[in-house]
């Protein structure tokens, strides 16, 4: 008898449920959301991950605006003074809701002090708040994705690998106030496997392709890929290894997984922002 492999979390098909709740509570509102996204470098990833959102936007009535900076771009040379002066603009037009910079930003600009200029009622991220109670759409997809899986977490371990604390720590913060007990560890800690072996939910979010391997994981486990890498052939890969399904008991899959959870979560944010707005 062959060994059972995991059971996927179809994103797709979640998000597109809430997109049909979304696309009614966004045509009820007084006047179309606005969502401002600034998109600077040449990153293929973020550029792939700014083309979904705009796609999702439009369809459910979300006016996308899309500010671009790059060697290709109407801001070839766009100095760091010249970002934040883009953002005091957007946060002071009325038409705009929801104001999105898509990290990573170059080694050039100084992410902190970039993000910390989006206005907070506008913060659809929120990276560094929470307006109106939203958090940011990838743990809000995370959340999503265990509800998927039916399981009672409280009580569980979870482990978190990621080398940005600006994810890390509010989605540990998440997942406590759920009653797990969590464990957050770098992707060269030397005591990695260690530490993803003993998780009932292993969340990872690195971009390395392979670094989660059946051996890290323990039998059964939920391991959720937040993890992204365009391969020279243009498909995309997770964080974890594809043999960890023999492993795991349930998987988000890459593509198909937590990305279109957490653009329907971004978007589900976008609207919550608006309807303050208005």
């Amino acid at each position: 008898m062959a060994k059972k492999t995991a059971q996927l979390i179809d994103g797709k098909k979640i998000a597109n449920a809430i997109y049909q709740e979304l696309k009614i509570k966004s045509a009820a509102l007084k006047r179309r959301p606005g969502l401002a996204v600034i998109l600077v470098g040449d990153d293929p990833a973020s550029h792939l991950y700014v083309k979904n959102k705009k796609i999702a936007a439009e369809k459910i009535g979300i006016d996308f605006h899309l500010y671009r900076g790059g060697s290709k771009d109407f801001y070839p040379k766009l100095t760091q003074t010249e970002l934040l002066e883009m953002i005091g603009w957007l946060n002071n037009d009325q038409s705009i809701d929801a104001i999105i910079v898509q990290l990573p930003l170059p080694k050039k600009y100084e992410t902190k002090k970039v993000l910390e200029k989006i206005n907070s009622g506008k913060d659809v991220d929120a990276f560094l708040s929470q307006p109106h109670g939203i958090v940011q759409p990838l743990i809000a997809a995370i959340h999503v994705a265990l509800l998927a899986t039916k399981t009672k977490v409280r009580g569980l371990n979870a482990t978190i690998v990621s080398k940005n604390p600006i994810f890390s720590e509010p989605l540990a913060a998440n997942l406590r106030a759920d009653g797990l007990k969590v464990t957050a560890v770098a992707p060269d800690d030397p005591t990695l496997k260690e530490k993803t072996k003993s998780a009932d939910i292993l969340v990872s979010v690195v971009g390395r392709q392979n670094l989660i391997t059946p051996e890290m994981v323990k039998p059964d486990a939920i391991v959720l890929d937040a993890g992204t890498v365009i391969r020279p052939d243009g498909t995309w890969v997770g964080d974890a290894d594809p043999t960890v399904k023999k492993i795991a008991g349930w998987l988000t899959p890459v593509p198909g997984g937590l990305g279109p959870l957490t653009v329907a979560m971004l978007l589900k944010n976008t609207i919550e922002l608006a309807s303050h707005n208005q």
